[in-house]
């Protein structure tokens, strides 16, 4: 007698249809050249907001609603009012010891003239630039935020201090520098600079001081040129 235990036919398994949905698309998030433009955006809006309301009463908020930008979108550039001032220093000031780094004297150039060359068309733009401003106003907050004048130092001011130390040094070897004393104090060569910075906005800004005249004779005074 045949076992029909097992003569219910069993539901033939059919195979798996392979899932044809196509993978998510990954957003693309914006181009290099969007973020470098909504970065700067960010950096001139603080920059403004800076010298208008002074560092304590500026907010990331008020850069953010000038900047036309969200919060959330400013926070992911900078998340903190230290770090955008940081980026206005290396934008407005940091760029003229940045050059001066990057270059070196032509073959048989004089060191004063390289700095003629070089150094003395940047000067030429302290205003236009901004970078006379931002000096003015770490000046101006550095003792209430001395963070602000560490900042200023760190980017701007000592590796300009370096650099023209190590010219001054050169100079010095090759018999170009008029007095030796010179090298002890390399930083006079900015004395101009300041003292028109502060002469031409704060003590007589009626009475202008032609500062890049000014700097162009005290290259003149401390080192050999050929003009």
């Amino acid at each position: 007698m045949r076992d029909h235990k097992d003569s219910q036919k069993q539901p033939r398994k059919t195979p798996e249809k392979a899932d044809s949905a196509k993978p998510a698309r990954t957003p693309r998030g914006p181009s290099p050249q969007k973020t470098d433009a909504t970065r700067l955006s960010i950096i001139d809006a603080a920059y403004a907001d800076f010298l208008e309301r002074g560092y304590a009463r500026t907010t990331m908020l008020g850069v953010a609603q000038r900047a036309q930008l969200s919060k959330a979108t400013m926070f992911r550039y900078f998340e903190t009012k230290e770090a955008l001032f940081d980026a206005v220093i290396q934008r407005h000031i940091a760029s003229a010891a940045f050059t001066m780094q990057q270059l070196e004297p032509s073959e048989g150039e004089l060191v004063g003239d390289f700095l003629l060359r070089v150094l003395a068309p940047v000067m030429a733009q302290l205003e236009k630039s901004g970078r006379a401003a931002t000096a003015r106003f770490v000046v101006a907050e550095g003792l209430e935020f001395p963070l602000l004048a560490q900042m200023y130092a760190r980017h701007a001011h000592l590796p300009l201090v370096e650099r023209i130390r190590s010219l001054t040094k050169l100079a010095d070897d090759r018999g170009e520098l008029k007095n030796p004393l010179i090298l002890q104090y390399p930083e006079q060569l900015l004395a101009p600079l300041w003292l028109g910075m502060m002469n031409n906005e704060v003590i007589q800004p009626r009475h202008k001081l032609p500062t890049s005249e000014m700097f162009k004779l005290q290259i003149a005074l401390m080192f050999q040129t050929s003009h």
